[in-house]
């Protein structure tokens, strides 16, 4: 206070003012200058803008995602065959499965107590029967329509539906199920070979009096945000001034796929919130074969307007929908299958004689392949395949090797009975 004895007030507070003005200036400077330090050091050479930080989001969406699987006994066979082992294989850790399966079947309940006492130790759940009239052909129309309120049986933010016929072919890695903490959506667009599938997506375009942007039933794990399907159940019947229930069974009893009408929502009013894959059914090497004038399909000039390059471009998918796979019946080709998922995702160090018959270097068809629909002609796939199998190698640790090593010994002893 002494350099205010010979001076005015006035002046003592200016100084005091300049004096703090300079410190806080001096603060901020520091403060940026740390900041834009990180920001530079850390970007990657690649040009990706905080790569390791959208890792660490999917990393965060991979550990609030629980797997959904509505089986009855009558499918038992299927998942100790086709999912289960390559659960074993390629999931890390014990995967959080939810099984569910019919409330008033006692065979289920029997099931239901064996499944939870063994890996990967599902939390099982039971669904009541309801009104029969809702759906047409009971057992695989009362699947599709619960698959529609997941809300009851699962607790994350996402789920991720599968099929007793599932198997995984890679190792799977947070990054392949999301993109920037978003889940990946994929679909198919363009003109189906299938006459079952062009009247599949009459019941998607009817739904919403819109056509189809693509075919949902085009992957597995297929992943939403379980709050986004409770909405969809709204948005419906607020569109139709009916229940959903009476919805659905309108629409049922024909081809009709409950992830078209689930991917479709999502692109009309939850783009943001998802990462999509267009993968366009091609059957002379990205050759349009599209629909003219279909009242259920757009054109292609549709998705040259509203779908980006980037949105049509390969991304390696985590699994095949192993009954609609070339010779699937012979036991031999669920071997072929998950070996060679085995050898990319780290067999060839761990068991190098289980992949004499492979070449490192080639391209993993079965990243790209889903019922009977290749993606492999993209000439962008084998440079996915090399980013995909990289991060693959960057999160191998004694877990997952130690996974890599049963399956290579026990793929060679993979058998079933058609």
């Amino acid at each position: 206070m002494n350099i205010c004895r010979n001076i005015s007030l006035k002046c003592c507070i200016t100084y005091f003012v300049a004096v703090w003005i300079f410190i806080s200036f001096l603060a901020t400077c520091y403060v940026y200058e740390f900041k834009l330090y990180n920001y530079i050091w850390q970007q990657p050479q690649d040009g990706c803008i905080s790569c390791e930080h959208h890792e660490n989001k999917n990393q965060v969406a991979f550990e609030n995602l629980e797997l959904y699987l509505r089986m009855t006994s009558k499918f038992t066979k299927q998942y100790y065959d086709f999912l289960l082992p390559s659960l074993r294989y390629f999931w890390p850790g014990n995967a959080s499965l939810v099984i569910v399966l019919d409330e008033e079947n006692p065979q289920d309940k029997e099931l239901g107590l064996k499944l939870s006492q063994t890996y990967p130790y599902p939390r099982v759940e039971y669904q009541s029967p309801i009104d029969p009239g809702i759906y047409h052909r009971k057992g695989h129309e009362r699947m599709q329509r619960d698959f529609f309120y997941p809300e009851g049986k699962i607790k994350t933010k996402y789920v991720g539906f599968l099929d007793t016929d599932t198997v995984f072919v890679t190792r799977v890695i947070p990054d392949l199920l999301f993109e920037e903490g978003k889940p990946i959506i994929f679909g198919f667009y363009g003109k189906s070979s299938e006459p079952y599938y062009k009247r599949e997506s009459f019941a998607t375009a009817s739904m919403y009096k819109s056509k189809e942007v693509v075919r949902g039933m085009s992957y597995f794990p297929v992943i939403m945000e379980v709050s986004h399907i409770v909405e969809l159940r709204k948005y419906l019947e607020k569109l139709h001034n009916k229940s959903f229930d009476e919805i659905y069974r309108q629409h049922s009893g024909g081809p009709i796929s409950q992830f078209s009408i689930m991917t479709q929502y999502m692109w009309s009013f939850h783009r943001d919130k998802y990462k999509f894959h267009f993968h366009l059914r091609s059957y002379n090497n990205g050759t349009w074969h599209g629909e003219a004038n279909s009242p259920n399909r757009h054109s292609y000039e549709f998705y040259q307007n509203n779908v980006t390059d980037d949105q049509r471009s390969p991304k390696p998918r985590s699994s095949i929908h192993y009954r609609y796979y070339p010779n699937w019946r012979k036991p031999i080709t669920l071997r072929n299958a998950i070996k060679t998922g085995i050898c990319f995702s780290g067999g060839f160090d761990l068991c190098p004689d289980q992949c004499k018959h492979l070449n490192q270097s080639s391209l993993h068809t079965d990243l790209y392949f889903f019922e009977f629909i290749d993606w492999s002609w993209d000439k962008r796939s084998l440079d996915e395949q090399k980013k995909h199998y990289a991060k693959v190698l960057e999160q191998r640790n004694a877990e997952t090797d130690n996974a890599l090593k049963v399956g290579c010994v026990e793929a060679n002893k993979l058998w079933f009975k058609p």
